[in-house]
């Protein structure tokens, strides 16, 4: 009767899911985004799966209505790694029906902050973004990595291989799934005193998955795009970087006169529109706002144009060469740069890293900047509390965990660009997860079990 009680629970808990999500959109359908047009039309600085998703569905349900079809399904993968993340806990950790309710708010609770607080007008879900699909994929990664790390089983360490795979060939920056992985598996091997073999194991791993990665690239844009290549692009990111933190007299560097005279060019329309850090204030929080805000005056308004233009001036190459000699000649003005404004660059870094820790947990203002410092601290205080009552608890483990993902994420995304919410939402969800899984500890160690004990 119990059992039967349980996965009564469990559909319902499905339902829920399935319920919220699909009507989000039903309601707002597909919301095309500025990048979307880049994944639709299969632009070659694009990661290969979405991309092929898209004209999967295009091919199957033809051009007029194939988008909302898309909302649709990125919703139900939306509400099943939501449920399946949640249930998974549920039978792992012994919790009320109500906090196990209490745990399925938190993915809702973030996709309606996107949807209104934010003013994005939509949920990820629905929007025509790799998000909307790799922030599902992240979340049921998440269900099998903890499973990996409690269990060691053979079925989770291959589920964790798959979806690292998958997530990597939809978004580079899922790169963060698979050092989560290495480190647990080291981790792991430490504990059971097994560090040779570990390190073949994390060799192995991630040789096959960055070969796996490689080939669905290449093969994608030959297939595609007529050339052999992985996806271009992604140098943009440094350069843009290298660009916001330079001065004029930095472009002495470049040895080669004439992308020494583009870098000047570059650089002028930039500074002339404030778009660099020296036009920055002075505070915290004006210089990681000013960062956020002139990010992509120079990257997609002024560098990029600028340099496409100069490359077909130049060579009139046309295509995806257009792409690869841009990539070169931003390369050429990166090591120039960087290593002259290294200090900065550092600066730019760990400021952003603050504001990626914030966007984690809320937004990046006044109030919630002093917000998310109390958060933070209630959760290490309710970390530390659990662990000095119970140093073995599975609620620790996944605390840890978390912790962890939220400091991977943010380090990288930090690296390579600014940390808006669209970058550090992954963990948004899983970090209330934990913080609830922590208060339920304490309640369970101050006043028993009978109080919060499973319906």
């Amino acid at each position: 009767m119990n059992k039967k009680k349980i996965d009564l629970f469990s559909a319902i808990l499905l339902l829920i899911n399935l319920v919220f999500y699909l009507f989000f959109a039903l309601y707002d359908g597909a919301i095309i985004c500025v990048d979307s047009p880049s994944y639709i039309n299969m632009d070659s600085s694009r990661e290969p799966l979405y991309p092929m998703l898209l004209l999967l569905f295009r091919n199957l349900l033809g051009e007029s209505n194939y988008l909302f079809w898309i909302a649709v399904f990125q919703s139900i993968l939306a509400a099943l790694a939501a449920y399946t993340l949640v249930n998974y806990l549920r039978k792992t950790i012994d919790i009320s029906k109500l906090c196990t309710l209490c745990l399925a708010a938190m993915p809702f609770a973030v996709s309606i902050l996107c949807r209104f607080v934010a003013k994005r007008g939509s949920m990820y879900s629905n929007s025509i973004l790799t998000e909307g699909v790799t922030i599902s994929l992240y979340m049921i990664f998440l269900r099998f990595i903890l499973e990996y790390y409690f269990t060691q089983s053979k079925k989770s360490f291959w589920w964790c291989i798959i979806l690292i795979l998958v997530q990597i060939s939809v978004r580079k920056q899922m790169l963060i799934s698979l050092a989560l992985f290495v480190t647990l598996i080291l981790v792991l091997c430490l504990k059971k005193k097994t560090v040779l073999r570990g390190m073949w194991v994390i060799i192995g791993c991630t040789l096959f998955i960055l070969g796996m990665n490689k080939i669905i690239d290449i093969g994608y844009n030959y297939v595609v795009h007529g050339e052999v290549l992985t996806h271009t692009g992604d140098i943009r990111f440094v350069s843009t970087i290298a660009f916001y933190t330079s001065e004029r007299q930095h472009g002495a560097n470049i040895k080669n006169e004439e992308i020494r005279g583009l870098f000047y060019e570059i650089y002028d329309a930039c500074d002339a529109n404030g778009y660099l850090k020296h036009s920055a204030g002075e505070g915290w929080l004006e210089r990681v706002s000013h960062f956020g805000d002139y990010y992509d005056c120079i990257q997609i308004d002024t560098m990029w144009p600028m340099i496409n233009t100069y490359v077909v001036d130049k060579y009139g190459y046309d295509g995806v060469a257009i792409s690869e000699k841009a990539d070169e000649i931003m390369g050429t003005i990166s090591k120039a740069i960087i290593p002259k404004n290294i200090d900065d660059v550092i600066g730019v870094f760990f400021d952003n890293f603050i504001s990626g820790l914030i966007t984690t947990v809320a937004q990046r203002n006044r109030i919630l900047t002093w917000y998310s410092l109390v958060i933070y601290s209630v959760y290490i205080l309710l970390l530390i509390t659990n662990l000095r009552n119970n140093k073995d608890s599975k609620v620790n483990a996944i605390a840890v965990i978390t912790l962890l993902s939220i400091v991977y994420n943010v380090g990288l995304v930090s690296v390579v660009i600014f940390c808006q919410t669209r970058y550090t939402v992954y963990n948004m969800a899983m970090f209330y997860v934990s913080l609830i899984l922590l208060l339920h500890a304490v309640f369970v160690k101050m006043w028993g079990k009978k109080i919060l004990r499973k319906g």
